[in-house]
């Protein structure tokens, strides 16, 4: 049986080809019949063959079950929260196309280390008006007040944009770019400060993006 380490290097390597693999298609498919269980190991390279499968095939159909079945299997492991996190990043490269997983998503916010990764994958395939942007918003900002995804927050509030958050989300928002304590509390001490500079940066950015005035 070939390891799951390299399965997910042949997927990527398969992926960045794009339709140049489509000779490898039917390989890729076969070894996701080869891949079972909810470890970890198991769950990652699943979704590495959806993320290859779509960028080679673009069978939406095929790739959603797929990770449909990832995001159904985390749920029994409970160390497979960045499982899922991987899972909603591939999500999202579906577009529109990945809206039956919408629902699987959502159930992501409420894990802060998670709420980035489904917040980005939300804002790509659901409908624009279905969503809840200033829940979403919220959900960020407690990923990045908890220190469990800062730089993924960011993004999410990125690509929400200003309008979803509230006065209170801007207030806060202003406590991570200007606040006494540091944001980032764990890691390589050097690494920390810069870590938490750089959020700092990026969250001083997004408040001027929200307090700037609306052009005429």
């Amino acid at each position: 049986m070939v390891p799951a380490s390299q399965l997910r290097q042949a997927a990527r390597t398969a992926g960045a080809l794009g339709l140049r693999a489509t000779a490898l298609a039917p390989a890729l498919r076969e070894a996701l019949n080869g891949t079972d269980g909810d470890t970890t190991p198991a769950l990652d390279t699943d979704t590495a063959l959806a993320e290859a499968l779509w960028r080679v095939t673009g069978d939406a159909d095929g790739v959603v079950a797929v990770l449909d079945s990832v995001f159904a299997r985390a749920e029994q492991n409970p160390w497979s929260r960045w499982s899922v996190v991987r899972a909603a990043r591939t999500t999202a490269l579906l577009g529109p196309a990945g809206r039956p997983l919408a629902p699987r998503l959502e159930a992501a916010l409420d894990d802060p280390a998670r709420a980035p990764a489904a917040v980005l994958a939300l804002t790509a395939v659901a409908e624009p008006a279905s969503l809840d942007r200033t829940s979403l918003a919220e959900a960020a900002l407690r990923s990045a007040e908890s220190d469990a995804d800062p730089a993924g927050a960011c993004d999410a509030l990125e690509a929400l944009g200003p309008d979803a958050l509230t006065c209170d989300h801007v207030r806060r928002l202003a406590a991570l770019a200007d606040g006494d304590e540091r944001v980032i509390r764990s890691g390589v001490e050097d690494r920390v400060i810069r870590e938490d500079e750089a959020l700092r940066s990026r969250a001083r950015i997004l408040l001027t993006a929200c307090t700037e005035p609306a052009a005429p």
